[in-house]
Parts: C-alpha cells; sequence; structure tokens
C-alpha cells in the first residue's frame, strides 16, 4: 500500500512538471501585433528585460494564448544582408610632373572608359617619412578645384607598424587630379657615424663623432587611383547597440594596465567599445568574464584585440573594439596593457551584440503574451522549426513588439515539480538517509536469517 501511494505521488508531480504554466514565470509582456488580424507567421523582438530574466538557453521562455494555451515557437537570430566592397583599380596616364621648390606636382588623366576615381594610394619604397598632400579636380586638366585639402600620408616604421598611404576622394566626376607633395626633400639620419682621431707621440689626443644627414628625395613608384563598388553577400548577424548598466575604472600600477569593469543585463553580446579622449597609441587589451570556482571567482579571457587611435595631422584612424564570441554574463572587465604608456583616459564603454527574435504560428483574432523567467522549467521541443520551413516560402513574416514588462506575484511561491524534487537538496538528502537505513535493516534481516540456520 505504502509503495503504491508513494508511486501515485511521484506520478503526480511528473505529471505537473509536463506542462509549463503561466504562474511558472516571474515576468511576461504582451505581444502587440499591430493590426495584423490574420493567421499569419508572427515574429517579436526579444529585449533586454527579457535577456536579463531568462536562463542562457532560453529554457524558461514561453508563449501563451488568450486561455493559456502553450504556443510553440522558435528562437532564432536576426540576419540582415551583409554588402562587400570590392576596389577596383582605376586606368589612368600620368600626363605631367612639376617641381616647385619643395613641392611636386603629378597630373593624372582617367582613361575614358575608368570610373570616376574614390581615393588614390601612393606607392613609394621608403620608409620612416612624413608627407602633406593635396589633390585637385579639373574636367580639362587646365581649370583647377580643391578637392581634398591637407591629408598627411607617413610611415612610422621605426616606431611602430604604422602606415598610411591612401587618400579618400569625395564623391566627383574629375576626369583630371593633381596631386600636390610638399616637402619633397627631407634630411635623414645616416646609420654611419664620421669618426675623426687625433693623435700625439704616438697616443689617441683627441676624438671626435659626427653624425651625418643624408637629403633624401621623395622617391614615387606611382601613384593608384581606385573606386568602390558594393555587392551583396550571404546574410549576417544584425548587431545594436546595448545599454551599459554602468562602467567604472581601475589603475593595476602593478601589473601597468588599465581595467574598466563592465555591468549589462546578460545580453548577448560580441564587442565593446571603448571611448576615449587619448591620442595616438597602439596597445593590447582583453575582454574577461567571472567564473565562480568553489568560493573563488576568476577572471578568464573570452577574446583579446589591439585598441589604436591616430588623430595627428589631420590624419585619423581608430580601432576601439574588443570582439569576442557570444556571451550572455552581467559582468565583464576589459584589461588594457599600457606597458610603460601613460595611461588612457576613459571616457565611457558601448555595447554592442546580436539580435533574436520568437518566431510562432499565430491564428487570426488571437492575443499572446511572451512569459519568461523561471528557475523549474525545462527547454520545450517542439517541432516548429520544421513547420516554418515551407510556410515561410509562401508567407511573409510579420513582425510584432513586446508590451510594458508585468510581474507575476504567483511566481514567488516554490512550484514543487518533479525535477525540482529530483534536484533539491534536503530531498536529496531524505532519501540517501532512507537507502542507507533500509540497506542496513536487510543486512540486519539476513544476519538473523543466517544465524537461525542450524549447525551440522
Amino acid at each position: 500500500m505504502v509503495r503504491t501511494l508513494m508511486c501515485c505521488w511521484l506520478l503526480g508531480f511528473a505529471l505537473q512538471s509536463f506542462a509549463a504554466q503561466p504562474e511558472m514565470f516571474r515576468f511576461s509582456k504582451p505581444i502587440n501585433r499591430d493590426q495584423i488580424s490574420k493567421e499569419t507567421i508572427l515574429s517579436v523582438i526579444l529585449d533586454s528585460d527579457v535577456y536579463a530574466a531568462t536562463r542562457s538557453d532560453f529554457r524558461d521562455l514561453r508563449i501563451f494564448d488568450n486561455q493559456g494555451h502553450e504556443t510553440p515557437y522558435l528562437i532564432e537570430k536576426v540576419t540582415e544582408p551583409r554588402m562587400h566592397t570590392l576596389r577596383t583599380l582605376c586606368g589612368s596616364t600620368v600626363k605631367a610632373l612639376h617641381k616647385h621648390a619643395e613641392e611636386l606636382d603629378v597630373l593624372l588623366r582617367l582613361d575614358t572608359d575608368a570610373p570616376a576615381a574614390d581615393g588614390l594610394s601612393i606607392v613609394t619604397p621608403l620608409t620612416d617619412y612624413e608627407r602633406r598632400v593635396h589633390v585637385y579636380g579639373s574636367d580639362d586638366g587646365a581649370d583647377w578645384k580643391p578637392l581634398v585639402g591637407e591629408r598627411l600620408i607617413f610611415d612610422y616604421s621605426r616606431y611602430m607598424d604604422v602606415s598610411n598611404r591612401e587618400i579618400r576622394l569625395p564623391k566627383n566626376s574629375y576626369r583630371w587630379l593633381k596631386v600636390s607633395i610638399a616637402g619633397i626633400i627631407d634630411a635623414k639620419e645616416s646609420p654611419f657615424v664620421e669618426l675623426n682621431r687625433k693623435f700625439r707621440s704616438g697616443n689617441e689626443a683627441e676624438r671626435s663623432e659626427k653624425t651625418v644627414l643624408e637629403r633624401r628625395p621623395f622617391r614615387i613608384d606611382r601613384i593608384e587611383l581606385w573606386h568602390d563598388t558594393t555587392e551583396k553577400l550571404s546574410e549576417n548577424e544584425r548587431k545594436i547597440d546595448y545599454r551599459v548598466v554602468k562602467w567604472r575604472v581601475e589603475e593595476d600600477t602593478s601589473d601597468k594596465a588599465t581595467i574598466i569593469f563592465v555591468t549589462m543585463r546578460s545580453e548577448p553580446l560580441t564587442e565593446l567599445v571603448l571611448a576615449t579622449s587619448s591620442r595616438n597609441f597602439h596597445r593590447s587589451a582583453a575582454v574577461q568574464v567571472p567564473v565562480k570556482r568553489g568560493v573563488r571567482t576568476e577572471w578568464i579571457e573570452i577574446g583579446c584585440d589591439r585598441l589604436s587611435l591616430l588623430d595627428f595631422g589631420g590624419y585619423r584612424k581608430e580601432s576601439l573594439g574588443v570582439f569576442f564570441p557570444e556571451r550572455r554574463e552581467s559582468e565583464y572587465r576589459i584589461v588594457v596593457h599600457n606597458q610603460d604608456s601613460p595611461s588612457l583616459t576613459v571616457q565611457g564603454v558601448t555595447a554592442q551584440g546580436n539580435v533574436y527574435r520568437a518566431v510562432f504560428l499565430a491564428a487570426a483574432d488571437q492575443n499572446y503574451r511572451l512569459c519568461y523567467g523561471s528557475d523549474e522549467s525545462e527547454p520545450p521541443r517542439y517541432d516548429i522549426a520544421a513547420v516554418l520551413t515551407p510556410l515561410r516560402q509562401k508567407s511573409t513574416v510579420g513582425e510584432g513588439r513586446l508590451g510594458q514588462q508585468v510581474g507575476n506575484a504567483a511566481a514567488s511561491v516554490h512550484h514543487f515539480t518533479f525535477h525540482a524534487i529530483l534536484i533539491n537538496p534536503i530531498f536529496l538528502g531524505v532519501v540517501v538517509v532512507g537507502l542507507v537505513a533500509l540497506l542496513g535493516l536487510a543486512l540486519f534481516r539476513a544476519a538473523r536469517r543466517i544465524n537461525e540456520i542450524p549447525m551440522e
């Protein structure tokens, strides 16, 4: 009798755990259909409220209709067309070369069938230089109009692997271009040193060293004109900015690093970007997340990159983001390794990541709500993916919107499901104690029976 009651009790909890109920979830949001009343495939973008309350695999997310019936859905990343920029060279000919004091003018004419130039590259074998360039445009090669103001081309190989030989042009239809390069002669320190020694009575009495400067002309191999065209490639994951809850900066003087702590709401992030007023730097940085190992919390690296910002003489180029595989965490930190350089002045942090949406079949004139946030729900197993595949070829996907978040007070009461009992430490302890007691009782009875066997 006791065994029968125990089996019925466990079966009741098991059946209760199979079906998700709206009362199991801490939050809900109405899904606004925006005048879409007919039967349709409906999608709704998940927001930060949903990310903050759900588990990493979205197992605690459900869609219910007006009657409280569970509606199958599919969670997928939102994609958009990926555009690729293809650079092609424009056919051109050097028509003239004029030297004026320390300035060189190069006149180029585009070929008849060549498209308008979107930019130019000055190809030179030299390193360690800096030149200022102006670009003019003309329709006939006589009447010149300013096209690009002063721009800087440079090579700083002596200090780091940083260079720029390109100048982007605004949209234009000029067939003639004049490239004016200032300071075509520079003085470069020779690697050789002139050594003078004077001797008296066979002994060296005086020594002098003289550094030799070499006058170096700015050698140009060619000037390439190029045109950009864009083409559509495969679909790419859509990226959006997510609001940073808070951030703070700490300086680690022992490791010579700047550490930026970032708090988020568990959005699916793929990049953290710094905002800084510092200029002209090129440093390594890493993004880390906390991992609990027992009572300790360790920071593990999930991505690294080079942060740089060059802003000098009218030239600006920056790369201030660190990419990493998608993570849904509430805490991150960015570690910038300064070495012996001054610390960066951090003015803010921007977070960027993927976009997810729930897609489901919406019945006509039926309202739905998204429920989420539960420690007890298991991942649902729907066949909606196989159903949606052929339907999408015939129908378009409508877009709904999530309304305001509503808390569910009933979810604060613990729901005793079969799975929750199985993982409950108190229940597990009682089971272990009971099994030990049963085993001891069985051994005790077996020992008594052995003692009752007559000795022959």
